[in-house]
């Protein structure tokens, strides 16, 4: 299984770096539902809060229910995984 936070990544990514975190919360979730696993609202933002913490994703508040999340660096593969 994927960790919940790359597919958070990816759909950061295929939005072009930014968008609602309710959205965002609506999309991770459909995906994560196709593997049979339940993700809730406060999981969810548990994941946004360690990505922004590891310098990830950058979470600025809109209005006072809305928050939009913004993709600051994509994780990059470690050097020895790659290497046999």
């Amino acid at each position: 299984m994927i960790p919940v936070s790359a597919i958070v990544i990816s759909e950061l990514m295929r939005c072009r770096g930014s968008q609602l975190d309710r959205e965002l919360y609506e999309n991770v979730r459909k995906v994560v539902e196709a593997f049979g696993i339940e993700l809730s609202r406060g999981e969810f933002n548990k994941i946004l809060m360690t990505l922004e913490l590891r310098g990830y994703v950058r979470v600025e508040a809109v209005k006072r229910e809305s928050r939009i999340v913004y993709l600051v660096k994509t994780p990059q593969p470690h050097p020895i995984a790659g290497r046999r």
